[in-house]
Formats: C-alpha cells, sequence, structure tokens
C-alpha cells in the first residue's frame, strides 16, 4: 500500500513537470500574446526598458505587474501592456522635490468670493 501510494505520487509529479515544460507553464512570461502578425517588438523592447528603469531593473516586479495587467486587460498587445505598467510604475513614485507643485498653505482655502 504505501509502496503503490510512493509509486503513484512519483508518476503524478513526473507527468506534472513534463506537461509543465511541454505546455510552457514555467515561463508565464512567454504566454503574452505575441503572434506572427505582429510588428512591434521595437515597442516591446522600448517600454520594457523604461519599466526595468522605473522599477529599478526589477524584473520578477515587471513579470508580476504585466500579468496582472494581462488578467485584465487580455487583448492588449504587450507593448500596450508595458506601456500602461509604466505609467502605473511611474504614477506610484513620488515626484522629485524639484518637481512637485507645493501645496497650499492651510489658511489659503477660500469658501466664498
Amino acid at each position: 500500500m504505501i509502496l503503490t501510494t510512493l509509486l503513484l505520487v512519483v508518476v503524478l509529479t513526473t507527468a506534472a513537470l513534463f506537461l509543465r515544460s511541454v505546455l510552457g507553464g514555467g515561463d508565464r512570461y512567454a504566454q503574452i500574446p505575441r503572434g506572427p502578425g505582429r510588428r512591434d517588438s521595437a515597442q516591446d523592447v522600448y517600454w520594457e526598458a523604461r519599466v526595468l528603469a522605473a522599477l529599478n531593473g526589477n524584473r520578477s516586479a515587471l513579470e508580476r505587474q504585466v500579468l496582472s495587467k494581462q488578467r485584465h486587460k487580455p487583448g492588449l498587445k504587450r507593448w500596450e501592456l508595458l506601456r500602461l505598467v509604466y505609467l502605473d510604475a511611474t504614477r506610484r513614485n513620488p515626484a522629485l522635490r524639484t518637481e512637485r507643485r507645493p501645496t497650499p498653505r492651510p489658511g489659503t482655502y477660500r469658501t466664498h468670493f
């Protein structure tokens, strides 16, 4: 009984690993659609470089964000997903002190004119 269970576990894990390698489940980032009709690899490179710069070269963060964007917007091309991720990444990061507009002081608000 124990030997049969162990043998079954070994066979199932081997089959799962084999299917994962055949179906490409290991590299989920490669599942972002790139058909033969797409000629936007230059855009991919451009936006990926900008996103990686915004994320300080964190490729796993790039992968997570692109995959979550793809889940919510499945029809977009890869460069469009990367562009949306770039906009999100740069919006969440606070602007530099020189680029920020000064906040008004509490006493300057007017309730009527």
